[in-house]
């Protein structure tokens, strides 16, 4: 009877197993979805980024243009 009984136990334990595999199973697939989707909108934000950079960086050199030609300016103004 004793084995009949262990038999029992370890089925149950193996249902009880395989139930908690199927949970690890499903929240591995939604970690995944998530991890795709946080990388989508970090690429998506690293490109924006680069973009503002650029920009950025374009406006600093119209900025020095800008005020090297005051300067030029202000030196013809008081050369007359």
């Amino acid at each position: 009877m004793t084995s009949k009984n262990d038999v029992k136990e370890l089925i149950n334990e193996i249902s009880r197993l395989m139930a908690a595999l199927e949970d690890v199973n499903f929240e591995c697939q939604r970690l995944e979805i998530v991890n795709s989707n946080l990388d989508f909108q970090l690429k998506s934000i690293s490109r924006e980024l680069k973009q503002n950079i650029a920009m950025l960086e374009a406006l600093e050199e119209e900025n020095k243009a800008l005020r090297n030609e005051n300067r030029e300016l202000k030196k013809e103004l008081g050369n007359k």
